[in-house]
């Protein structure tokens, strides 16, 4: 616990010291004296409640900001925590309005308590490839800025699972011109092994998990679609029979929920009509335990 205090100590005379905004400030201070209350908790119960990081963003106009945020982020990783804790802070935020495009873009950055400081080589996968999937948005958004008309870009952020073994985050992004189209990208890390997680990793070698899948997502859909007479899923278009869902893709978006649950996330536009929205179908665990490794 010594060693705890003083690295506390330290941090205390780093946040006196470091030249940051006053909200960033702020979050430091919140955030540290967080960690001396979860210090306190561990002594008496052995258990450390999750800390929740959040970091204020300052506003901009299609320009990477200072690295004030990136400070604050910095600062915040290195607050000592026990246990495999994840999280995700804002690090950038863009904001552009001239009147005929508009963008939101919250930039997000995986943060986790590693012993000593070691770097974590899943986290730092998804952070570089988160940004660098929101710079190629911002760079198709500002190609299509030289078009006529009006364009709006929104991209937000959701951790939709954390628990003792997953840790799910979903980029959410919406792109409106003529009409909207909601699409998702997500990123699965399994804290026991640290490692990314694609589908097939979830799968014993040779299994048939993508027809057994896509077979209980057909049942689904036409369970919705019985029950509902507003839901429309494309199975069985004649007009257009290249349309109809046949069989999840190997890349398909997935998390895995809090239950242990597999859910498969169709974009907008992939299974359904436009006013469907995005769709998603909870695959019980039971139904896919025999192929699960």
């Amino acid at each position: 616990m010594k060693k705890v205090e003083e690295k506390l100590m330290g941090l205390k005379k780093e946040y006196e010291n470091m030249q940051v905004p006053d909200e960033g400030a702020e979050i430091m201070k919140k955030a540290m004296d967080r960690a001396k209350a979860d210090k306190r908790r561990a002594e008496t119960k052995k258990q450390w409640n999750r800390a929740v990081l959040g970091a204020a963003a300052a506003i901009a106009i299609l320009v990477i900001l200072p690295n004030t945020n990136e400070k604050v982020a910095y600062a915040m990783e290195r607050i000592p925590l026990i246990g495999k804790i994840f999280d995700a802070i804002t690090i950038r935020d863009y904001t552009y309005d001239d009147g005929h495009n508009s963008a939101e873009v919250k930039v997000p950055k995986v943060i986790t308590e590693e012993e000593e400081s070691k770097e974590h080589p899943a986290v730092n996968q998804v952070n570089k490839s988160v940004d660098e999937y929101t710079k190629e948005l911002l760079t198709q958004f500002e190609n299509n800025m030289q078009m006529e008309g009006y364009q709006n870009l929104d991209v937000s952020y959701e951790v939709v699972t954390d628990n003792d073994t997953w840790f799910a985050l979903d980029i959410a992004a919406v792109q409106t011109e003529a009409s909207g189209y909601e699409f998702h990208r997500f990123y699965n890390i399994d804290k026991i092994t640290g490692e990314n997680v694609e589908l097939k990793d979830l799968f014993k070698e040779g299994s048939n998990y993508l027809s057994m899948i896509s077979e209980e997502i057909k049942k689904q859909m036409q369970t919705k679609m019985s029950e509902d007479e507003g839901s429309i899923y494309w199975l069985d278009n004649q007009d257009y029979p290249e349309d109809n869902f046949k069989e999840i893709k190997a890349d398909q978006n997935f998390y895995l929920d809090n239950e242990g649950n597999l859910v498969i996330i169709f974009d907008e536009y992939e299974v359904a009509p436009g006013y469907m929205g995005v769709q998603r179908f909870t695959i019980d665990k039971e139904v896919i335990s025999d192929i699960l490794k």
